[in-house]
């Protein structure tokens, strides 16, 4: 018996069935193609959007760099120009770059009449900076040199390896956790130690060899210490026997970049604090206002002007004058510049530092010149101060010198 084929119809319905199941197949695979290709291309769009606005954020804070650095240029000329004729009152050339400046200005506030706020508006809004920055200029020679340590001027050594002694007693007196972990702890020797890892000798301010905290080391190569300057604060780690806890104290407080002593006029509370234990947070709390309000008697001038007014506070200025610290009273030489960009949600920030060099070279020869004349008993008047705090100010010429730069 013949078997019977299927019928026409039937095989028109499979084939129709099949043909849906292939399409539907076809649409699901290209939907999944086009869902992948839109998330490819949006995190694509999306990261190269944030790079556009790294680099907008990134010029952004370079642009308020350049506009501090052309600030302290006008802020020396200024001092040079006309801060000797000024005398006291030169400290209002300040204002040229004490004030944090930003871009797009903010005009809350601000006391403007409705032309400049219009000015204003129009000059932000002609601008072809799509991006925002701000930046400010903090001095440097309010803090420490941690590199005099081990300098050639021998007053200025001795001086500034027993304060950084003092940074940590008086970290011991007023600050209980600290005081807890390390009272009685000789600090003498944490201090003589950074002085042997700059100084160029080989001979250990604790006794014997100063490389006997460094047996451990090991690498091939390596001399330790290695008798330079220290190039950052963060180098302070390798100095034997630094323990996190003294670096977290010292680091605020000190600087690589210093103008050879502390100018009062600039210092902060905790440096001002550790030169001597007879100073108070009154005696350096009034010292601060007053140096920063002309009414008061504003910046100080002199040796016998800083340490007439803290005397009055019962803070004992013969043992500050025995220890022989450079006190400095003029104006501001190196500058600390911090500038933070922002586009979108990109935020990028430039640390750089300017440096004096033709008026601190000129103040170190006044350092050796002063040494030299205590070696042959030449005796200067102590009412005009030490000879570098007169040191005649040479003009800028150009772009301040920039040592550092650091970009996050």
């Amino acid at each position: 018996m013949e078997r019977q084929s299927p019928a026409p119809s039937k095989i028109l319905r499979s084939q129709k069935g099949v043909a849906l199941l292939m399409a539907l197949f076809a649409m699901s695979l290209m939907t999944f193609i086009a869902l992948e290709v839109s998330y490819d291309t949006s995190v694509d769009y999306i990261v190269a959007a944030q790079q556009v606005n790294r680099i907008k954020a990134y010029y952004a804070a370079k642009a308020g760099v350049e506009i501090s650095l052309l600030r302290i240029m006008f802020y020396k000329q200024a001092m040079a120009g006309f801060g000797e004729a000024l005398g006291p009152e030169a400290s209002r050339l300040e204002v040229i770059w004490s004030f944090p400046f930003a871009w797009p200005p903010t005009l809350a506030g601000a006391k403007l009449n409705e032309v400049d706020k219009s000015m204003m508006k129009s000059v932000v809004s002609d601008s072809l900076m799509n991006a925002q920055y701000a930046a400010t200029i903090a001095p440097e020679s309010g803090k420490i040199d941690i590199n005099d340590l081990g300098s050639d001027v021998k007053k200025l050594k001795a001086s500034m390896i027993q304060q950084v002694v003092k940074i940590f007693e008086s970290e011991v007196e007023h600050n209980e956790a600290f005081s807890d972990k390390y009272r009685g702890y000789n600090f003498q020797e944490i201090a003589n130690n950074i002085a042997d890892y700059i100084d160029e000798d080989s001979e250990g301010l604790n006794g014997g060899d100063e490389s006997a905290p460094y047996r451990d080391f090991n690498e091939p190569g390596l001399q330790m210490p290695p008798n330079r300057p220290l190039r950052t604060v963060d180098e302070l780690h390798q100095v034997g026997g630094m323990k996190d806890d003294f670096y977290n104290v010292l680091a605020p407080r000190v600087t690589v970049f210093g103008t050879k002593g502390i100018n009062v006029n600039y210092a902060n509370k905790d440096v001002l604090m550790a030169l001597d234990e007879s100073m108070t947070e009154e005696a350096v709390n009034r010292a601060i206002a007053r140096r920063g309000n002309p009414k008061e008697g504003g910046p100080f001038k002199n040796d016998q002007d800083f340490f007439g007014f803290i005397g009055g506070f019962g803070v004992n200025t013969r043992s500050i004058q025995e220890r022989k610290i450079p006190l400095l009273y003029d104006m501001e030489y190196n500058f600390r510049i911090t500038a933070t960009g922002l586009s979108g949600n990109v935020k990028r920030e430039i640390v750089a530092v300017t440096y004096d060099y033709s008026n601190l070279t000129q103040r170190l020869a006044d350092l050796l010149d002063q040494q030299k004349r205590d070696e042959q008993g030449v005796t200067v008047d102590p009412k005009n101060g030490n000879p570098p705090n007169k040191t005649k100010f040479k003009a800028a010429k150009g772009r301040p010198s920039v040592v550092y730069w650091e970009e996050n």
